[in-house]
C-alpha cells in the first residue's frame, strides 16, 4: 500500500509550561494532570467563551463592493453555541478529567498504567486475533490495576457543524493542549502531558493510514520520531503497541476520532481498528470519542456492539438537522428554539446597503433552501448577500434566496430533498456532491468575478461618455513633466494640486502652471542648499512640495 508523505493539517493548540489550581471535587485533588487543565465553569460562561462573533460595524456597509464581499467571506467563523455544543463540551469536561483520575503519576496505580497496560493492550490485541481465528473466547490476566476511561459517540449529516463544535470546543475550553511539567508542589516531576489529541480517518479507512497520522501529528507536536521509524517500513501489529504506549507516555486526556464513517466498507479494517479504540480505553483509561455520519452509527450498532456500549457511557449525541420555527411561535414554546437562535444570531450581519428585518416570509425560505443544516443555512445567507450587492438590488428578499438556490445551489437540490425526506441512505451516497459542489470559495470567486465584470463595463461606458481631454489630461501633464527630468512623485503632486484648484483647466495651460511651480519649489530648495549642509537636505523637495497648495495660489496671484 502507497502512503502519502505529506504534512498533514491538524488542530493545533498551545505549548506550555504548567501551572496549577486547586480542584474544587475532592477526587480531581492532588494530581497534576487534572490541576494543569482550566477552570471547569458553569453553563453561562461555556455559552460567553464558546460564542465566535464575526468582525462588524454598521459603517461597514459604507465600504465599496469588493470589501464588503470580502466581509461577508467571515461568515463561517461565526458559531452560535446551541445545546449539542454544551452538550458536548460537558461531556468531553467529565471524560478528560475522569479518565485522569486513576491515570494520576503520582500515585501507584498511575505507575503502573504507564509501565504495564501499553504490554497489557498487545496482549490483548493478540487475544483478540486469536479469538478471530478460532470463534471462541479467549482471555489473559489483567494485571492489578484500574482505569476509568470511557467514551462519547457525536453522529449527524454533514455540514451540521460537529467538526467545527468540537475544534471550537477544544480550542477554546482546552487551549494548553501540550502541557510541560517539571514541579508539583515541591516534587521533582519531568513529564509531557497531551491533554487531548484529533486525528481524521483517512479517506481510504485503513488502518495503517490512521497509525500514521497519530505518529506525524506526535512528531509535530512534541517532536515524538516513531513517524520516522514507522513511515518507511512497519506493519500495523508493530504500531498499534507503540501508539498505546505513546497515549501512555504522554497521558493523553482524549482521542478524537473525526469522519469514523471511512472505517466503513472494510469489515476487517473496520473490526480491528475499533477494537483497538475499545482497548485502548479498557486498558489505558484513554477517553475515546468519535465523530460521524448515520453511515458511522450503522457501522458500530451492527458490528461493534463493545465499543457502541463504551461510547454509550455518556450517551451518543445524534445532531439532528434544526427544526423550524416560525415568528408567531409562543415565546415559551421550545419548538424549533435552535433555529431562532441561530437564524437571529445569523441575521445581523448584513452587508448589503439596505438591511431588511427578518420576517415570516424570508425565515420560511432560509428554512426550505437550507433544511436546517448550519452549512447550508450559512453560505446560502451569503451567497444572498454577494448577489444582491453585485445586482444593485442591496438589499435580501425571498426572490433572491430562490435564484441563489435555483442557480448557485443547483446541484444541490437532491441533496436538500433527501434532507427534507430524512432519506439518510441517500444522503451518504450524494456526500461527494455535497463536498464537491458546495465549497464556499468557489462561490466567493465566481462573485468577485461578477463584480469585476460589472465595475469594468461600468468604467468602459464611462470613459466612452467623457471627453478624452478630461480623461487624459492628469496623466499628460505628469508624463510631460517627468519628460523634463522632475521627480514623478513631484509631479504628480503638483498636477493634483492645480487640477484641484482649477478643475476645468486645459492641458497646455496646466502644463505651464506645473512648471513653473516646480520652478519656484526648486528655487527655494537651491537657496536653503547654499545655506546647509547638502547630507541635512535630500528630502527638503518632498518636504516643500507638500506646501503646494500655497504656492499654487501664489502663482495665480503674480
Amino acid at each position: 500500500m502507497d502512503i502519502i508523505q505529506e504534512k498533514l493539517s491538524f488542530l493545533r493548540g498551545a505549548d506550555v509550561s504548567a501551572s496549577y489550581r486547586k480542584a474544587e471535587i475532592a477526587k480531581y485533588r492532588n494530581n497534576p494532570l487534572i490541576e494543569a487543565l482550566q477552570p471547569i465553569h458553569d453553563v453561562p460562561k461555556v455559552i460567553k467563551k464558546l460564542t465566535k462573533k464575526v468582525p462588524f460595524h454598521i459603517r461597514d456597509r459604507q465600504k465599496n463592493s469588493t470589501l464588503r464581499l470580502h466581509c461577508i467571506y467571515d461568515l463561517p467563523r461565526l458559531v452560535q453555541p446551541l445545546e449539542n455544543h454544551l452538550r458536548i463540551e460537558q461531556s468531553l469536561s467529565i471524560l478528560i478529567r475522569d479518565g485522569y483520575v486513576d491515570r494520576n503519576p503520582l500515585t501507584v496505580n498511575g505507575i503502573r498504567i504507564l509501565n504495564e497496560a501499553a504490554e497489557n493492550v498487545a496482549k490483548a490485541m493478540e487475544v483478540y486475533q486469536q479469538s478471530k481465528l478460532t470463534s471462541q473466547t479467549v482471555s489473559f490476566d489483567k494485571k492489578s490495576y484500574k482505569t476509568s476511561g470511557g467514551g462519547l459517540s457525536i453522529i449527524g449529516v454533514s455540514g451540521m457543524g460537529k467538526t467545527t463544535a468540537i475544534n471550537n470546543i477544544l480550542m477554546t475550553m482546552y487551549p494548553a493542549q501540550v502541557i510541560r511539567h517539571s514541579n508539583y508542589k515541591g516534587q521533582n516531576i519531568n513529564f509531557t502531558q497531551i491533554a487531548w489529541l484529533k486525528l481524521e480517518c483517512p479517506p481510504k479507512g485503513t488502518i495503517k493510514g490512521l497509525c500514521l497520522n497519530f505518529f506525524q501529528v506526535l512528531k509535530d507536536l512534541v517532536g515524538d520520531t516513531h513517524y520516522d521509524t514507522f513511515v518507511k517500513k512497519s506493519t500495523v501489529d508493530q504500531m498499534i503497541p507503540t501508539m498505546a504506549q505513546l497515549c501512555a507516555t504522554y497521558m493523553i486526556g482524549a482521542l478524537i476520532i473525526d469522519e469514523i464513517q471511512h472505517l466503513s466498507g472494510n469489515s476487517d479494517e473496520e473490526e480491528h481498528m475499533l477494537n483497538f479504540f475499545v482497548t485502548l480505553k479498557n486498558m489505558l483509561g484513554v477517553p475515546i470519542v468519535l465523530i460521524g455520519t448515520n453511515k458511522a452509527w450503522e457501522m458500530l450498532s451492527k458490528e461493534f456492539r463493545q465499543l457502541r456500549r463504551a461510547c454509550e457511557h455518556f450517551g451518543v449525541i445524534f445532531w439532528e438537522r434544526m427544526d423550524y420555527r416560525s415568528l408567531d411561535t409562543p415565546v415559551d414554546s421550545e419548538e424549533g428554539l435552535e433555529w431562532k437562535l441561530f437564524l437571529g444570531a445569523l441575521w445581523k450581519y448584513q452587508w448589503t446597503r439596505q438591511p431588511i428585518e427578518l420576517n415570516e416570509a424570508l425565515n420560511q425560505v432560509m428554512y426550505e433552501y437550507s433544511q436546517g443544516v448550519t452549512d447550508i443555512a450559512i453560505k446560502l445567507f451569503m451567497i444572498a448577500q454577494w448577489r444582491a450587492i453585485n445586482l444593485n438590488v442591496e438589499s435580501l428578499t425571498s426572490q433572491i434566496f430562490q435564484d441563489v438556490f435555483e442557480n448557485e445551489l443547483c446541484a444541490l437540490k437532491p441533496v436538500l430533498l433527501a434532507l427534507k425526506l430524512n432519506e439518510y441512505a441517500k444522503l451518504e451516497a450524494m456526500k461527494d456532491i455535497y463536498i464537491k459542489d458546495f465549497k464556499i470559495d468557489k462561490f466567493f470567486n465566481s462573485a468577485l468575478a461578477e463584480l469585476s465584470k460589472r465595475q469594468l463595463k461600468a468604467t468602459k461606458a464611462a470613459l466612452e461618455n467623457s471627453p478624452k481631454d478630461s480623461i487624459d489630461i492628469a496623466y499628460e501633464a505628469t508624463k510631460w513633466l517627468m519628460e523634463a527630468q522632475i521627480p514623478a512623485n513631484h509631479a504628480e503632486m503638483i498636477v493634483k494640486a492645480l487640477l484641484e484648484e482649477n478643475k476645468n483647466i486645459l492641458l497646455p495651460e496646466l502644463k505651464s502652471l506645473a512648471l513653473q511651480s516646480y520652478a519656484k519649489v526648486k528655487l527655494k530648495v537651491d537657496r536653503k542648499q547654499r545655506v546647509r549642509n547638502k547630507s541635512v537636505v535630500v528630502n527638503t523637495i518632498d518636504q516643500t512640495v507638500i506646501d503646494l497648495n500655497r504656492d499654487v495660489l501664489a502663482i495665480h496671484s503674480i
